[in-house]
């Protein structure tokens, strides 16, 4: 048969895909109401506006940071925020629980969107929330069965089909009670999807390991206990061929080696407890090495079936560039129970890596007051779920953010673990339930959930800011804004960031410096008196940036340049606001 190249992608296709959504908020409730299909560059839903800081909590050096407003367009600011800055200083990892197109209407979430709605809500955020992600950053999107299969194929649209790392499974409840009748099959998982920015440069924490009670059966594999290790005599030394360090081999003589009589252990409990407390650390089985281990059959074909231990210095691995200790019985490699697992209070839980099934045992669903909230318990995740993502993927210091906070569980982890965070959410629960939940985290008095496994003291801080108005109104600039605030929601605009410059302060003008562009700078000079930007206040601008070797100067006024040609600067340029900006959005 021929082959044939085919060219093209899988794609979710749905009613006004073409569009984007806009949601008039009730402040007062939180949710947006009376959604109304717009264009995707509709100012309403493409606008990045200020963000208007509110007040201070904890360590005012902080920079962690609560947002009160629509995440699209909270999204649109952070975006254009985040240009320009070092790949650390961007988002390592994002987790959101958006409202699951379920039908049902939770007290403070408006959760019952049409189909099309939900995946055009979904569509604009990803798409926002990918511009923010590190290159070897992460994002886990928490949805259940009702959109899950079409949030997976709008995934792989968005962030890459290649990108695809794991859709974890959550069992978030058993089967059990009454009320479950006319079900064939009782729904108790909820599913979460992750996504790289970019696998190949995906990092995790590798060391990143769960803890489960060690299965009787599994934990019977371990059947050997060492006694004594006897006496050893070098026989042999030599050097590593990969890093040229020492390789010493040890015969071991009058060596004591029995098997465990799990049959004696069975009898009482504290037999088993007490057995395991004194010997933890002597007790392991042994493994078959891979014939593909070239390193370690040099090192067992100068054994025979006794007991023997090398010392040598890995060159690569977990133990790369360390002293190591290796034993071997009975030409097998020997595995120690204590390098997997740990015995604490009678009971051998086993560490490993995490798999794609998260049982109600490992991670429960026990949310109820965490954070000093009740009555959210249907919503709420619970601190233990965010620990392991969060432990999975980022080290101290990294930013984690979430822009459907509801009760500020992500924020609150992350703080405690000693990562910086951002939250987003719309309405009063930002008052209501994130901040006091914040303020007990840093008092240190947040006595539950992850606390004592973190072992958290307090302290830190964040800052709380609202998300501004809009810069236009009715054609014209929005005069209720503040004349700094006016100048800031200009720069967003143009990817500019405001800096000090006090010489400008008398003559009411702002500076901007573009956020990746060197020695590119911008003015916003506007007024609704009629004013001019006189030949001499030109020259004193362009005489004060060449002090900073400036190469570019945009200034955006609303006022008349009465400045003669022959004066003109090349290196400057001027727009007209507010024409500039309704141009960005077919509004002029």
């Amino acid at each position: 048969m021929q082959k044939r190249n085919y060219k093209g992608s899988l794609r979710l296709d749905w009613i006004n895909k073409d569009l984007s959504l806009y949601y008039e908020i009730d402040e007062k409730e939180g949710k947006g109401v009376r959604p109304v299909w717009v264009p995707k560059n509709d100012i309403r839903v493409a606008e990045p506006r200020i963000l208007r800081f509110v007040k201070n909590y904890g360590d005012v050096t902080s920079g962690n940071m609560l947002v009160k407003g629509d995440n699209l367009l909270v999204l649109r600011s952070l975006v254009e925020m985040f240009k320009g800055k070092r790949e650390k200083d961007k988002v390592k990892c994002i987790y959101i629980d958006p409202p699951f197109n379920t039908g049902n209407a939770f007290d403070r979430y408006e959760d019952n969107l049409r189909h099309s709605e939900w995946l055009t809500m979904m569509r604009d955020r990803l798409y926002l929330l990918r511009k923010l992600i590190r290159k070897d950053g992460i994002i886990f999107v928490h949805v259940d069965d009702e959109e899950m299969a079409y949030l997976k194929v709008l995934m792989d649209e968005i962030y890459g089909r290649d990108n695809f790392i794991s859709q974890i499974a959550w069992e978030r409840s058993s089967v059990a009670g009454l009320g479950q009748g006319g079900k064939m099959v009782v729904n108790v998982t909820e599913y979460i999807l992750a996504y790289a920015k970019e696998k190949v440069n995906l990092k995790i924490n590798d060391n990143f390991l769960v803890k489960r009670v060690f299965e009787y059966e599994k934990l019977k594999g371990y059947g050997s206990i060492l006694i004594s290790e006897g006496k050893k005599k070098l026989i042999k030394e030599f050097n590593s061929k990969s890093n040229k360090e020492p390789v010493k081999i040890y015969k071991h003589e009058n060596f004591k080696i029995e098997r465990i009589q799990f049959s004696e252990l069975e009898e009482s409990q504290k037999k088993f407890k007490n057995f395991y407390k004194d010997n933890f650390n002597k007790i392991f089985r042994t493994f078959l090495v891979q014939k593909e281990n070239r390193f370690q059959h040099e090192l067992m074909d100068q054994m025979d079936r006794g007991f023997y231990s090398v010392e040598y210095t890995p060159s690569r691995g977990k133990k790369a560039d360390t002293l190591t200790t290796n034993y071997y019985f009975k030409k097998e490699l020997c595995g120690w129970l204590s390098s997997v697992a740990s015995y604490e209070q009678g009971i051998v839980y086993k560490f490993e890596k995490p798999n794609d099934f998260w049982t109600k045992d490992d991670v429960s669903n026990a949310a109820r007051g965490e954070g000093g909230i009740r009555g959210e318990d249907r919503t709420k995740k619970p601190e233990k779920l965010l620990s392991r993502i969060i432990g999975m993927t980022t080290e101290q210091d990294d930013i984690v953010l979430d822009t459907f906070s509801f009760s500020g569980t992500t924020g609150a982890v992350a703080h405690k673990m000693g990562r910086r965070w951002l939250m987003v959410e719309m309405g009063r629960q930002a008052e209501e339930l994130i901040i006091p939940r914040l303020q007990k985290v840093m008092s240190g008095k947040d006595q539950i959930g992850i606390t004592s496994e973190v072992d958290w003291k307090g302290g830190g801080g964040f800052k709380f800011y609202q998300l501004g108005e809009s810069v236009i109104n009715e054609q014209d600039m929005n005069w209720a804004l503040k004349a700094e605030e006016m100048a800031e929601a200009v720069f967003l605009h143009f990817q500019y960031r405001p800096i000090k410059a006090e010489w400008l302060k008398k003559e009411n003008m702002y500076l901007g410096k573009h956020q990746s562009a060197r020695y590119h700078f911008s003015l916003s000079f506007a007024s609704r008196e009629v004013k001019t930007i006189t030949a001499d206040l030109y020259e004193k601008i362009v005489a004060g940036l060449d002090k900073e070797k400036f190469k570019h100067l945009t200034i955006f006024t609303n006022v008349a340049v009465s400045v003669p040609p022959e004066a003109l600067d090349d290196r400057v340029l001027v727009k007209k606001i507010p024409a500039a900006i309704l141009r960005e959005y077919n509004l002029l």
